[in-house]
């Protein structure tokens, strides 16, 4: 039986920021094919991580709202640009792997094969690609975790990296003693 619709832009009313219509239309897509391969019965139930179990939709509700603030400050007092379609995008569908990258498991929550064999995003990014989303798109999605492979290159890519991280200390995790990372 298939899983009913998603209204992304009910979730994430930032979708509608999205300019380009065939942009907006393939990120909704990408979240429907997911949602579709997800174990999950109710998207609430997503968690950012089986050791995180806030709900997932919240973490990217946020850090949307947060990387389209703060890009706006960004370009009106250091007149820095971004591509807000790029940003949004990037942003709706950097942890939307968490789909299938997780699944339920009695009380809690375990890693999927997709969540223990690949780079965590990977998934989505390659989605995302197949379906047409630009590349910019799926950089910000397989660089924005610090475990990612390669380093966010963009100025979209690198402000949503250090938002997405900022977001999860917002909803009460501490995650800075895990790693410290030196910028030169």
């Amino acid at each position: 039986m298939a899983k009913a619709r998603l209204d992304v832009a009910a979730l994430v009313p930032e979708i509608r920021l999205i300019q380009d219509a065939e942009l907006r239309r393939m990120v909704a897509q990408v979240w429907q094919r997911l949602w579709d391969e997800s174990a999950f019965e109710r998207l609430e139930d997503v968690p950012v991580s089986p050791d995180t179990p806030y709900p997932n939709v919240r973490h990217i509700q946020a850090y949307v709202k947060t990387a389209v603030a703060v890009a706006r400050i960004y370009e009106e007092v250091h007149g820095t640009a971004y591509n807000y379609d790029h940003l949004i995008a990037g942003a709706l569908l950097a942890d939307i792997s968490k789909l299938v990258e997780h699944a339920p498991s009695g009380d809690g929550y375990v890693k999927t094969d997709i969540g223990r064999l690949l780079p965590h995003a990977s998934y989505a990014g390659h989605v995302a690609l197949e379906l047409g989303v630009p590349l910019e798109v799926a950089h910000i999605i397989m660089t924005h975790s610090p475990n990612a492979g390669t380093a966010p290159v963009t100025p979209e890519a690198q402000l949503f990296a250090w938002l997405d991280q900022a977001d999860i200390v917002g909803f009460g995790y501490d995650i800075w003693h895990r790693k410290v990372v030196h910028y030169q």
